[in-house]
Order: C-alpha cells, then sequence, then structure tokens
C-alpha cells in the first residue's frame, strides 16, 4: 500500500479496494466533501506519539511535526477542523531523547509528555472516557504497532477509527500540509508531565525534568528493569553501585532487605521472587518536590 497514514485493515475492507491503494492516509475510507464536513459532528481525536522510537530530526521544527500530524488526523475525513486533537508525546528517556528543548517546545504547544515504555492502558483510558465515534492515532514503529495489533483491533469494534503511522519520515515531506486545529491536553493522563515508572505527576514541566533527573527516578527505572528481568537483588553483583551515593543507599537498603526475606530473618519466610518497590498511589509532586 502505498499510503504512510494507514487505518486498520477492517476499515480500509470498507472503501474500494482500488482507490485505496492511491489514498495517502484514509487507507480505503474516502474523505468527506466540504458540504459534508460542515454537517458532521465534531469528533475528538487522540494521538500518542512514541518520540523515542519516532524521534523528530535534526533540524525540524517540532511545531511543524505536530501541525503535520493533526492534518494527517484531519485528511483522514474523521475529524473537522477546530475540533479536539491531543497528542501526548510518550518516551522512556524523555530528558535525551527528545531531551530537554524539545520537550519545552512540544510542552509550550499544547503536547502532554510522559514518561513512560508502553501505552496501550493509554488507549484504553481514552476510549473509556471518550465514548465513539471518535479517532485514534498511533505513531511508531512497525514492530510495535504490530504487538498492539490485538487491543487496535478490539477498539476499533467498540466503534473507534484506527489510525497507524509507520513510515515516519513521509510526515516530513514537502507536499504534506500543515494545520492550525487548536490542541487540549490528553485527559487520559494524570498529568500534562507524567512519569509512568514512579507514578510521579508533576505541576510543571520544570518538576518534571527534576524529577526525571532525580534519584528517586534512577531507583524506580532500575527498579523496573530488574524485575522485567527476574534479577537476582540479593547479589551486590547485580546492583548498579556507583553512580551516586544516595543510589547505592537505595539499592543497599534494598538488597538487605530482600536479603533478610529470603534467608528467613525477616517478618516471616517467604517464597519466591520478590516484587518491585513500587508506590501504590500517585505521588503529587503538588505537595512534595521529588528529590
Amino acid at each position: 500500500m502505498n499510503g504512510h497514514f494507514q487505518s486498520s485493515s477492517k476499515t480500509a475492507r470498507r472503501g474500494d479496494e482500488t482507490e485505496a491503494e492511491n489514498d495517502s492516509f484514509t487507507g480505503g475510507w474516502r474523505a468527506p466533501e466540504a458540504n459534508q464536513i460542515e454537517n458532521m459532528a465534531v469528533e475528538k481525536a487522540m494521538v500518542l506519539w512514541n518520540i523515542s522510537n519516532c524521534p523528530i530530526p535534526d533540524g525540524h521544527d517540532p511545531l511543524m511535526v505536530v501541525q503535520r500530524t493533526q492534518a494527517a488526523v484531519e485528511k483522514s475525513g474523521y475529524v473537522r477542523r477546530n475540533g479536539e486533537i491531543s497528542i501526548t508525546a510518550i518516551g522512556d528517556k524523555l530528558t535525551e531523547v527528545p531531551g530537554e528543548d524539545v520537550m519545552r517546545r512540544l510542552s509550550s504547544i499544547g503536547i502532554a509528555l510522559k514518561n513512560a515504555d508502553e501505552y496501550q492502558m493509554d488507549l484504553y483510558d481514552w476510549a473509556d472516557e471518550n465514548p465513539p465515534p471518535g479517532t485514534m492515532m498511533v505513531i511508531d514503529g512497525h514492530e510495535q504497532l504490530g504487538w498492539l495489533a490485538g487491543t487496535l483491533s478490539e477498539l476499533e469494534d467498540k466503534g473507534f477509527r484506527i489510525l497507524k503511522q509507520w513510515d515516519w519520515a513521509a510526515l516530513f515531506s514537502d507536499e504534506q500540509e500543515t494545520t492550525t486545529t487548536s490542541l487540549v491536553v490528553n485527559s487520559s493522563v494524570k498529568s500534562p508531565w507524567f512519569c509512568e515508572v514512579c507514578f510521579v505527576a508533576a505541576p510543571s514541566l520544570e518538576d518534571f525534568t527534576t524529577h526525571l533527573k532525580s534519584v528517586k527516578h534512577a531507583y524506580g527505572e532500575w527498579d523496573r528493569h530488574a524485575s522485567k528481568n527476574n534479577v537476582d537483588r540479593t547479589d551486590p553483583a547485580n546492583l548498579p553501585f556507583g553512580r551516586s551515593n544516595e543510589l547505592d543507599l537505595l539499592l543497599n537498603q534494598d538488597m538487605v532487605r530482600r536479603q533478610m526475606l529470603t534467608s528467613g530473618r525477616g517478618c516471616g519466610r517467604r517464597r519466591g521472587p520478590l516484587g518491585p518497590l513500587r508506590p501504590r498511589h500517585t505521588f503529587n509532586l503538588t505537595h512534595s518536590k521529588a528529590s
């Protein structure tokens, strides 16, 4: 298929297959005529953008990227201009990719920023808060979109229209249009600046970046990695000592606690692996700054 943006295969089959080959964005759907658009009810749209896998190329203005992403959603024929289009940029190391300068630029134009390595639940959360009809666009690599195939198919069955973008370079073509549609911050996240690793909702971009560079977050990242990979955290050889005195203290406290529990010297004997040390509730930086 020649299109860079593709709606799901179910959607594509509804349109004429011949015209679908020549349609750049709709994957088979025909964009409505101007008079039809005027009579359409305004539908909300959400864009989830994995900025770690699809970063902004050097020399490109983040605003231009956002405008062209919006234009792609509108060109699909589902969202009328001036409808609500919310965009969330998701990445697992935001202070490195895209970096603080780009984070500041994206935040200034209404883009929500989320530090996370997956976003499946964001799709479900938005669907719960915004009943169909509505449009969801996911910008990510081809492999990652394949992993989400079941989720996207389920959401389409519920009445949502799905757009998938994998040819990231095509978005920067000089032939692409821009738009002036207004943005609203994605309501599916707890905050416009949210760290899923530590469950921290920041009140400002400055607090968010401070948290991402904190010892608390560094420990949270290690905790996530160790849990996913079943690292034996009772063995000091497996721990990333030496990064900072503060992190060494947290790692050592966790190691000793786990050694005591596995040896039976703690509060009762425990069998099996210990889970991650993560807070159960959202930590709101409005009331307490990250260390």
